[in-house]
């Protein structure tokens, strides 16, 4: 009688009944991945063959790494022959080009020029055929298992320790089920690394509100020695977080959730961009350490509908933080165009240059603005009405005295004591094919990769005011959004 390997590893001696496991699925290229897995800085380095170390047990999180690609848990410090996981299979929330799918992994270190064995399923949202997928050593196919969204499945990957690694995929709603064999690579592979998390790939827009990408539940791994725990222990685990960066520094793209249920379950989120709070200010900020050389946009110049002392202007503009006089320089672009209203300002302490373009856009023209620092003391100031064909260039000595621009920002500004509340939200400003750049010669878009804010006017520049004015949420890769008039 064939006995699969999930039910072999409820049945060895010993052991605590795992219940169900779960699954994951796509296949995506598992280099993404593996980077991520293997990135982890390993205290078991060098060692090959054998029995696994003796570890003390731990059942506490260790430092949280940072990547480009995944979010969720990873476990080290043992030799892991078994992972495990349930999920409910979602909705797409991610685009296919960013991936969004879920997956489990048991992984090997390779110092020098060598492929690691490894092992993986992938689970893509959205459900139906194809969606769930295996990867091994130098193999990689589909389950014939076809969840649908709100299905409950199982995954597992288990290793024999002689030379097969066996994949399982189990619909716990249809009540299908599959297992592939496949040589596991190398005499002896040391898996030393699980992972269980969610791939999100490439720039991926924020949601407005935190948002769950997957739910993986009674999570379960076991050591070549037959040792059993969940993700939290008894070995070394540390949370994996995405951010626009790939470092500590960067905005938080997706994370997981703390663990529950003694380490079995966590979710994996898709996070919205922290807030900042003014009074009269709605956008987006790039900050984090990073100095910024170039800010550019392209808007769509809006007809007058507040008076003329509510100042609604679109604004783009780096600048310094910290204690006040703080060098700026900034474009200006006020709501109804015509002559003058397009201005440029640049302040370095007590001296303030300022100045109009000769370029005159009328409503429902395109213009495209940016301020270039050539970090040799002038700033440039451009706008190009694309409508009309007119262009003008400004420059301005910038005497930074040894600071830099630690902010680029991008957004619409207007007086809340004088702006008359729309009866319904209204779109005020258009941005789109917004860019930065760092000194060092970094490029992005207003998501990074650095850390952003979202810049929402509230009446006491606060999260208790109601809020007078806000950008949409980030679209295009982070080029693109509006700022929104709200009703209160």
């Amino acid at each position: 009688m064939f006995i699969s390997p999930l039910a072999k590893e409820r049945l060895r001696p010993g052991r605590e009944r795992l219940g169900e496991r779960r699954s994951a699925h796509r296949g995506i290229s598992r280099v993404v991945c593996a980077a991520a897995v293997t990135g982890i800085a390993l205290t078991t380095a060098g060692l090959a063959g054998g029995a696994a170390p003796a570890m003390a047990a731990t059942h506490s999180l260790g430092p949280p790494s940072y990547g480009p690609a995944d979010a969720g848990y990873a476990a080290q410090g043992r030799w892991f022959r078994f992972v495990s996981t349930t999920l409910t299979v979602p909705p797409r929330v991610v685009s296919k080009d960013n991936d969004g799918s879920a997956l489990i992994a048991i992984s090997a270190t390779c110092h020098g020029p060598c492929a690691p064995p490894d092992a993986y399923i992938f689970v893509a949202p959205g459900g139906g055929p194809g969606t769930v997928q295996y990867d091994g050593f130098l193999t990689a196919g589909s389950f014939r298992v076809s969840p649908q969204v709100g299905d409950r499945l199982t995954v597992s990957i288990y290793y024999d320790q002689h030379g097969h690694t066996y994949f399982t995929a189990a619909d716990l709603t249809q009540h299908t089920t599959q297992t592939v064999r496949l040589k596991s690579g190398g005499i002896s592979p040391v898996f030393n690394h699980a992972h269980l998390g969610v791939v999100a790939a490439g720039t991926v827009p924020p949601p407005a509100a935190d948002t769950r990408l997957w739910d993986f539940t009674d999570s379960h791994l076991t050591t070549y020695t037959g040792v059993h725990g969940t993700v939290l222990g008894p070995w070394q685990t540390s949370q994996w977080i995405k951010t626009t960066d790939g470092t500590a520094t960067g905005t938080v793209v997706t994370s997981p959730s703390d663990l529950s249920n003694g380490g079995q379950d966590f979710g994996v989120w898709l996070r919205a961009l922290p807030l900042a709070y003014t009074d009269g200010l709605a956008g987006y900020g790039a900050s984090s350490g990073r100095s910024f050389r170039f800010v550019s946009t392209t808007l769509t110049v809006p007809a007058a509908t507040q008076p003329a002392s509510a100042g609604d202007v679109a604004v783009i503009w780096l600048g310094q933080n910290g204690a006040t006089p703080r060098a700026y320089a900034a474009i200006r672009v006020l709501a109804g165009g015509g002559a003058g209203s397009v201005s440029y300002g640049a302040s370095y302490g007590p001296t303030t240059n300022a100045g109009t373009f000769a370029v005159t856009p009328k409503p429902g023209d395109r213009l495209s603005v940016s301020v270039y620092y050539d970090q040799q003391g002038h700033d440039y100031f451009t706008a190009t009405d694309i409508t009309s064909g007119t262009t003008q260039t400004a420059q301005v000595n910038a005497d930074l005295a040894g600071t830099a621009y630690t902010t680029a920002v991008i957004g619409g500004e207007i007086n809340n004591s004088v702006v008359t509340p729309p009866p319904a939200d209204t779109q005020l400003w258009d941005f789109s094919g917004s860019h930065v750049t760092t000194y060092s010669g970094d490029k992005g878009t207003v998501l990074g990769p650095w850390a952003t804010s979202e810049i929402a006017d509230t009446i006491n520049a606060s999260a208790s005011g109601a809020v007078v004015m806000s950008p949409s949420v980030l679209s295009n890769g982070g080029q693109n959004f509006g700022a929104w008039l709200r009703h209160h």
